[in-house]
């Protein structure tokens, strides 16, 4: 995914074609989303996921290589080595090799029916042993772990989310919300166990339980690993380049690696030390690195960490620090109602350094604008919250440059040029040619509006 943005902002910032664009991916399909496989137990295909077909980046006059695996650089020829043994010269390297799912160090990982959740082909291998199976067991109740969890209920399957942390989606939840969001994701049939260890995977040749370190067993003859990702920087480091304190390929605030001709985008790449997982900050680099290779200085900015999503039919967001001490916070909730709003603000209440959105989420772009602009905050605190049960009304004071669409990184001006590129006359087109509200659709509303808007300027303009 983030290889396609960058080819695609390249397109934007090279204006006179300096570059002969040569992508190699060791993967048979042309970028997908991976954030919706799990629309693949259901109602979609795999084509269906592609974003651009291999015949988009031939139109492009760009050689893609797919099925291509490069095992090695040499950085003082500028060339990279295939598995077939073919040698490609480069004058400007872009290593966007993303990250693989991690394996925790537990006997039976090695069993039939355990399996990872990460690419199509990992989905396809998933379904197949889940026709055989009644009972799952998914490992880490992260994001991941719910989505892979979804899928299992959509296979009818029993399953139950093992987690070690005290609550669910710790990174992007506090206590009182994880609990809350507990609740909700049983009540539709699933069952979460939290604050548990796994010892070992139990099963001779194929998986039939999982134990924890109580010694207790769960019976389940499929097993989903959702317990973080690994950065694939292995290439990097074997040709000398620098890497972060604790993986990833060390990059600097222009994306460039330790060696000037190499840059490094996505989940291979270490910022100040952290490796990022969401899709936004994987796309600014991109961005950042399309515009310096077309002769404009750009930054990364990696932005506060945000995410929406409609999960199993229930809204959250999360963003910025939702666990900062010395903070002051404000929270409204009505838990009968499956509501919880907290606001994470600075000691003198002037600045906001994250939110939890459960239940409703009409806030979230206003707070996350708010974040990114760094806007003082009202003496009123409350006002920054819709009342619960009459949620905020979608807003068009956006920027060009806003994000729309958080699960497939849409901007305001994405969607606009798209509809001034392409004449097209509906939301439904716009989403399309863009992605926009294809996953969760919490969003959508906003994309009709900035929809509706541009079409009716557009209109206006060629009346006139």
């Amino acid at each position: 995914m983030t290889s396609l943005r960058f080819c695609e902002k390249l397109l934007e910032y090279d204006a006179h074609h300096e570059y002969h664009v040569t992508i190699l991916g060791d993967e048979k399909l042309p970028a997908y989303d991976r954030i919706a496989l799990s629309s693949l137990f259901s109602e979609k295909s795999d084509s269906e996921l592609i974003f651009s077909e291999v015949r988009w980046y031939a139109y492009h006059k760009m050689n893609i290589r797919l099925g291509t695996r490069v095992c090695s650089i040499d950085r003082s020829a500028q060339s990279v080595k295939t598995a077939s043994g073919d040698f490609i010269h480069y004058d400007q390297l872009v290593l966007a090799t993303g990250a693989r799912a991690h394996v925790p160090d537990i006997d039976g990982t090695d069993l039939a029916g355990v399996h990872i959740f990460r690419t199509t082909t990992d989905v396809d291998a998933i379904k197949k042993d889940g026709e055989k199976a009644k009972s799952a067991v998914v490992i880490g109740g992260g994001l991941l772990g719910l989505e892979a969890a979804e899928a299992c209920k959509k296979m009818g399957l029993t399953t139950t989310i093992l987690e070690r942390e005290p609550f669910i989606m710790a990174c992007q939840l506090d206590k009182a919300g994880g609990d809350l969001l507990q609740t909700k994701i049983e009540s539709l049939g699933l069952k979460v166990r939290t604050g548990v260890h796994v010892l070992k995977l139990e099963g001779k040749g194929s998986v039939n339980g999982v134990q924890l370190e109580t010694m207790e067993s769960i019976s389940a003859e499929l097993v989903i690993l959702t317990t973080g990702i690994q950065p694939n920087d292995e290439l990097g480091g074997d040709c000398g380049l620098l890497l972060g304190d604790q993986s990833g390929i060390a990059i600097d605030e222009t994306t460039h690696t330790s060696d000037p001709n190499i840059y490094a985008i996505g989940e291979c790449a270490s910022f100040n030390g952290i490796t990022y997982g969401l899709v936004a900050p994987c796309y600014a680099m991109a961005e950042a690195t399309a515009a310096n290779l077309g002769g404009i200085n750009k930054i990364f900015d990696p932005g506060a960490p945000a995410s929406q999503l409609k999960l199993l039919d229930l809204q959250v967001a999360s963003l910025g620090e939702p666990h900062l001490l010395n903070s002051e916070v404000l929270v409204d909730e009505d838990l009968s109602s499956g509501v919880y709003k907290k606001l994470i603000i600075s000691p003198d209440k002037k600045q906001l350094l994250g939110a939890i959105l459960i239940g409703e989420t009409s806030e979230f772009e206003r707070l996350r604008k708010r974040m990114d602009e760094s806007v003082e905050l009202p003496a009123d605190l409350s006002a920054l919250l819709a009342p619960i049960g009459s949620p905020f009304e979608p807003e068009l004071d956006l920027e060009d440059d806003d994000v729309v669409c958080f699960c497939n990184y849409v901007t305001k001006g994405d969607i606009c040029r798209a509809i001034d590129q392409n004449n097209l006359k509906t939301t439904g087109d716009v989403m399309g040619a863009t992605y926009a509200a294809g996953l969760c659709g919490s969003c959508l509303s906003t994309v009709d509006l900035v929809t509706k808007h541009h079409i009716a300027h557009r209109e206006k303009q060629v009346g006139s």
